[in-house]
């Protein structure tokens, strides 16, 4: 944007007659300093692709710039991510009762966007930890090859989130923002094992891996069970 400006600025000053650095651009208009005389953004690049009355012979016509930006560390998102759950001990059916975040991916451009991102991530995250597997069969053949048994969640498996942000600008690129990029595919799969973890702790289960179907938690209370 700022090389179509400063390109703006020279078509501006020519249609003006005025010294280029008195040239300002505001609110979508090139005004000279200190008067009233000013041309619209749409006048001048009306101007820079009908070129007949073009400023500089050595200026190539049109509006449009290229520029490559390098930022100077990456972005680190952050937050907190809260899941409750609920188990039936005889099933292994599982609910999830609540689930809670707090994300700060810095300046916040579009508030609508950055919830469906975060929303979404959720469910990613949900779907990898209690129901999407890869699995095999022990000659390597995939049998988890299709929509109809890789089980991924549906909306009656989801609660309802509650999303929070707290804005904390970057300090090293002229935004502030950190980005989100579903952010909740990252925290929620150990929160929500976690939170399984600690529903099946008092009956002497420590662990269970991805995903954590209501089959593979019944195996695991039957396991505890007979130790």
């Amino acid at each position: 944007m700022d090389k179509i400006i400063a390109k703006g600025k020279k078509i501006a000053a020519h249609l003006m007659e005025a010294d280029e650095a008195d040239i300002e651009f505001a609110d979508g208009n090139f005004t000279v300093k200190g008067t009233d005389k000013s041309v619209a953004f749409g006048q001048v690049a009306l101007t820079a692709y009908v070129p007949h009355n073009y400023p500089i012979e050595e200026l190539e016509p049109g509006l449009e710039e290229s520029a490559f930006y390098d930022p100077k560390n990456f972005t680190f998102p952050g937050g907190t991510h809260i899941i409750e759950v609920e188990v039936d001990p005889d099933t292994g059916m599982l609910e999830i009762i609540q689930a809670v975040v707090a994300d700060d991916v810095g300046t916040v451009v579009n508030p609508m966007i950055v919830e469906g991102q975060i929303h979404g991530g959720l469910a990613q995250g949900i779907g990898q930890a209690l129901f999407e597997g890869a699995q095999y069969d022990d000659d390597g053949q995939l049998v988890t090859s299709s929509f109809m048994n890789y089980t991924m969640p549906r909306a009656a498996d989801l609660p309802f989130f509650k999303a929070g942000i707290h804005v904390t600008p970057c300090t090293h690129n002229p935004l502030g923002a950190k980005g989100v990029g579903e952010v909740g595919s990252i925290g929620v799969p150990p929160a929500v094992i976690n939170a399984v973890i600690d529903a099946l702790r008092p009956r002497g289960v420590t662990d269970i891996s991805m995903p954590a179907t209501p089959h593979k938690i019944w195996q695991a209370l039957n396991a505890a069970a007979a130790k």
